[in-house]
């Protein structure tokens, strides 16, 4: 008899649980009516947005160089600019997304109080999962997004164009440098609901014991 391992054991309970945690979420008051910006803290605007801004930025500058680079390059060679100028515009608008969402988000907190999902959230569960050919073309498109300014720079090289060249390798450089960023960004999600529940003085909920399985 072939014995489950118990990740595979404990699947059903596992998805049981996720499909509660999003319920809950789904029914959370809302709360954007309410929203008075005055009355939040105004580091909600600023705090740990510094890395993803800077992201946002650098690879706005990643898309410049590239398109220096790619002034006397066959047009579909500038696809790149737009790809690095579109990633980079889209991070800063990301930004604004945020801010706005962690007004939304302390509002809620404020009237509400934290629930459950909060916990499981500051605990780092992911409970929204992604199947896995979306998580391979996220992967695939870091690659792209870090390979084709090498490709853009062997182009300008092989051309003969130095100061091509070096716009690529600038390029190169500014995405490298945003990845960072990006990682650095991702590490820090989160950090101002934990910095913003010590101020209001709120405790968040123990989890009920279904959703213990989220924790193990």
């Amino acid at each position: 008899m072939r014995v489950l391992s118990p990740t595979r054991s404990r699947a059903p309970e596992l998805e049981r649980a996720r499909e509660q945690a999003r319920a809950l979420r789904a029914a959370r008051p809302d709360v954007r009516d309410k929203v008075v910006k005055s009355l939040l803290p105004t580091w909600l605007t600023k705090q740990y947005l510094s890395s993803l801004k800077r992201a946002g930025a650098v690879m706005v500058a990643a898309g410049l160089a590239s398109y220096a680079a790619n002034l006397d390059a066959p047009w579909y060679y500038h696809a790149v600019d737009v790809l690095l100028l579109v990633l980079g515009l889209a991070t800063l608008w990301g930004v604004l997304i945020e801010i706005r969402t962690r007004r939304v988000e302390a509002t809620r907190l404020r009237e509400h109080g934290p629930d459950e999902y909060d916990t499981l959230e500051d605990a780092g569960v992911r409970v929204a999962t992604r199947p896995w050919w979306r998580n391979l073309l996220g992967r695939l498109f870091d690659l792209a997004v870090l390979a084709l300014p090498v490709l853009v720079a062997v182009r300008a090289w092989s051309a003969g164009d130095w100061l091509g060249g070096l716009a690529a390798i600038a390029a190169i450089g500014c995405v490298v440098a945003a990845t960072v960023y990006y990682l650095l960004a991702a590490r820090e999600v989160g950090r101002w609901r934990q910095d913003f529940l010590i101020q209001e003085r709120l405790t968040l909920p123990p989890v009920r014991e279904d959703w213990q399985v989220l924790l193990g």
